[in-house]
């Protein structure tokens, strides 16, 4: 069975060792008593602080200078334009090199101390696809999940293309748009008072709390990231505390791949998940189709009463990774009822809870009420 490989590009690249050089620098904090939780809330707002600085001071900088460049309308002057014009490139291009290296490398910082606040090491893992250090740079630097199948698992079958892409173009000129919205906002206002020469400098504040609110998200998302990695690592040494047949094992390879499909991304601690599971499992290559459903419920139909539990229990933890439950998501849950007591989904619903907030601790002990109460042997 085949697997397509995925080759980092050169900001990831770049992202992975600038994490790994953090590392290498850094001293372990002190324990101060205070749980993941609050640390990771206190590096939140110290990245919504920063990022607004940096990004508010080179906006702001920027139009300064540009003010003293002459009027770029004096056409016939040619040669006085191009200057004009190389100078105001110039500017533009330097300012907004200097806030993006200046929000990467703080991403890159507050990333680490979160990772480190949850004991998480920043391996590189040559086994994984996407190691810790591949999905932090990713998240910091926005770049999305790699496009991949693995193993005949396709993460796009239910994915709206055209939505997508939409959504995409949005996304990439958020801060175009923003900013030309807040400038004929303001021309309407004050176009014809005294303060009109404010106008130019709505650029700075709206990119401050653009870059504050998109640090953030990432800082957000990283932690979901980081608790469900602890998750994972829990889920999988419970699955190899005692031995397990191999229809037990295919099942829950199966389970984790259904996951992927709904999520619609290849969520690098799914990837975790699965490449421990088929690690595991001695025949991997035989196994066909593996995000069918169909095919799902007939395998773990073959395994005894409790041994049932322990795929559709896998099934319901990977379904909080997220941190929400989507339509076809719940829809299977009401597919597989009579396997799948009813307070299974209040306790996934409770679990995706604790991740969105953070609650580390609280999402451990969750898992446990999830996952059955003694290993199948």
């Amino acid at each position: 069975m085949s697997t397509e490989r995925y080759k980092p590009g050169f900001l990831e690249q770049w992202g992975r060792k600038v994490l790994i050089s953090i590392q290498a620098n850094a001293k372990k904090p002190l324990d101060s008593g205070q749980s993941f939780a609050i640390h990771s809330r206190t590096l939140l707002l110290w990245g919504l602080f920063w990022s607004f600085w940096i990004g508010f001071l080179p906006s702001i900088g920027f139009v300064y200078f540009s003010a003293d460049l002459p009027p770029l309308k004096v056409w016939n002057q040619e040669t006085f334009v191009l200057s004009a014009l190389i100078k105001f490139a110039f500017l533009l291009v330097f300012a907004t090199l200097l806030e993006f290296y200046l929000l990467f490398r703080l991403g890159f910082y507050l990333s680490f101390r979160m990772a480190q606040y949850a004991d998480i090491e920043l391996a590189e893992e040559p086994e994984l696809i996407t190691p810790i250090p591949g999905m932090m740079a990713r998240l910091v630097l926005e770049i999305p999940d790699p496009r991949i199948r693995l193993y005949g698992i396709d993460p796009y079958k239910h994915l709206n293309e055209r939505a997508l892409f939409f959504r995409t173009v949005l996304y990439k000129s958020k801060v175009f748009l923003s900013n030309i919205f807040a400038k004929l906002l303001l021309k309407v206002c004050l176009g014809r008072t005294g303060l009109r020469f404010l106008i130019e400098y709505i650029s700075g504040p709206v990119t401050g709390i653009w870059d504050s609110l998109t640090t953030y998200w990432i800082l957000y998302e990283l932690r979901k990231r980081i608790i469900t990695r602890k998750l994972s690592d829990a889920i999988m040494l419970k699955i190899k505390s005692k031995q397990r047949n191999e229809i037990f094992l295919e099942s829950s390879v199966r389970a984790v791949a259904l996951s992927i499909v709904f999520t619609k991304t290849f969520h690098p601690n799914f990837e975790y998940l699965l490449f421990g599971l088929l690690g595991l499992l001695p025949h991997r290559d035989n196994l066909q189709n593996l995000d069918d459903w169909n095919l799902f419920v007939d395998s773990f139909q073959k395994l005894s009463i409790k041994e049932q539990k322990w795929p559709i229990a896998i099934f319901a933890l990977c379904s909080s990774f997220d941190g929400t439950l989507n339509k076809e998501e719940l829809q299977a849950f009401e597919e597989i009822t009579d396997l799948s007591p009813t307070w299974l989904l209040d306790r996934v619903r409770h679990l995706s809870e604790t991740i969105k907030k953070g609650e580390l601790a609280e999402s451990l002990l969750w898992m446990e009420k999830i996952l059955p109460e003694e290993p199948i042997l």
